[in-house]
């Protein structure tokens, strides 16, 4: 059938008229939806302040019901005192960085004179280790030691040792020294049994003194401004004691020339030069540590005069 027909021509008009009809229909609803009148609404304050009032009465009603059933209630008191604080911008602010430590005045004559004596390289870095009061027993030819603030040897003499070094001079491991023991005070012998006891109490007091593990100990130099470098003595931590000291052949005449005395204060400084080669070549040899020894009023005479 030709799609010129009159039937097609109908069926395609009765189409478009339902299409037409719902889309008038859908305007219409939409219209309506539109036109709903609009309430006028007028803001009272007397009328919103009761009804805040009322809500208020509800929520006490309804607390105070939960109560009774058994509920918990929030504790609320008007005896209420302001909070004593200090507002952010009173506060001092913190500082960044921590201060930093205080510069220490090297020891005089180090670069011009003592490190070339050394056949040192005079840029070495020169670090401090600690002050001391040197005691008797540093000057005992008896002791013939020298002994290092603990303080300072785990702070600053540990850091610049190798590992090596370190097992060398027993300072590997970072032990804490033992607490001294007190003595046990000694039972008082009765009057008969006295003299009868006074050998066995005698033999009691004799007590095998505690051999301390050899270390072969550190190769290190002493050095003075006056005394010059001491022979290589050896430095080692105790086990007993776990004192550091600085001890060996050479030292009693070393300490003599330096003409120390008893409660001279000194500072205690090292230094050490590591090998280097270039391409090959040997620029500069490794030398043992070295601890030089200051005296007080010589460094202060010294900065005095310049």
């Amino acid at each position: 059938m030709p799609s010129g027909h009159p039937a097609f021509a109908k069926s395609g008009s009765e189409a478009t008229g339902g299409i037409e009809t719902r889309r008038c229909a859908f305007s219409a609803a939409l219209m309506a939806i539109g036109k709903r009148p609009l309430a006028m609404v007028l803001y009272d304050p007397a009328a919103a302040a009761e009804r805040q009032r009322a809500a208020k009465r509800a929520r006490l009603a309804t607390a105070s019901i939960s109560a009774d059933a058994g509920g918990a209630m929030v504790p609320y008191s008007t005896d209420v005192q302001p909070i004593n604080a200090v507002p952010l911008s009173a506060v001092p602010p913190r500082p960044l960085w921590a201060p930093a430590p205080p510069v220490r005045e090297e020891p005089p004559c180090l670069r011009n004179h003592i490190l070339p004596a050394l056949r040192l390289r005079a840029d070495l870095p020169v670090h401090y280790i600690a002050k001391k009061t040197v005691t008797g027993t540093d000057l005992d030819g008896h002791q013939n030691r020298f002994r290092i603030p603990t303080d300072g040897v785990l702070r600053n003499l540990r850091p610049i040792l190798t590992i090596d070094e370190l097992a060398d001079a027993n300072l590997l491991k970072d032990t804490a020294p033992r607490p001294r023991r007190h003595p046990e005070p000694e039972p008082v012998p009765e009057i008969g049994h006295a003299a009868g006891n006074v050998g066995e109490q005698e033999g009691k007091k004799k007590k095998k003194k505690m051999q301390g593990r050899a270390h072969g100990g550190l190769a290190v130099k002493l050095v003075d401004l006056d005394a010059g470098a001491s022979w290589e003595l050896r430095l080692s931590r105790w086990d007993s004691s776990h004192g550091t000291v600085v001890e060996g052949e050479g030292y009693l005449d070393f300490i003599r020339r330096c003409r120390f005395k008893k409660s001279d204060v000194v500072d205690i400084w090292a230094f050490k030069q590591g090998a280097f080669r270039h391409f090959g070549v040997t620029m500069c040899d490794e030398s043992p540590l070295h601890l030089i020894i200051v005296k007080r009023d010589v460094l202060n005479g010294h900065v005095a005069s310049g």
